[in-house]
């Protein structure tokens, strides 16, 4: 099994259920961790991601990043972080015929000697004036 995450994003304008902004703005929220076992993480990162999907290369980077937490979990005791990342100007987010580009907010857990885990969250990272 896998603690449980979840990520509250509370800023940015809805568009569709996607939350939107603009290049540089600031993405703020929070994240719930509630593990199944004891865990002793190495970091809890909060990243503002980008990756290509499409024909052609593969692409991907970190716009931002944030390390909310190290040290110990324990089973069953919720944990609240709070995170705010500044978004780059580019990449904007992109969807085209033959590429696009996705941006995410991206919760990892960091636990040396296994498997990540992993939760994101899509959002639009593009200027409001286009």
């Amino acid at each position: 099994m896998a603690p449980s995450i979840q990520l509250s994003i509370i800023n940015g304008e809805d568009v569709g259920g996607v939350r939107r902004f603009n290049p540089g703005d600031l993405v703020q929220g929070s994240v719930q961790v509630i593990p199944d076992s004891d865990i002793q993480c190495e970091h809890i990162y909060v990243r503002a991601r980008w990756y290509t999907q499409g024909r052609g290369d593969e692409d991907e980077g970190i716009g931002a990043e944030q390390d909310v937490y190290q040290g110990e979990l324990r089973e069953g005791v919720p944990s609240y972080y709070r995170f705010h990342l500044k978004l780059p100007q580019e990449p904007w987010s992109f969807a085209g015929r033959y590429v696009n580009i996705l941006w995410e907010i991206e919760i990892t857990i960091d636990i040396p000697w296994a498997r990540d885990p992993k939760t994101s969250e899509l959002i639009i990272m593009a200027d409001s004036r286009t």
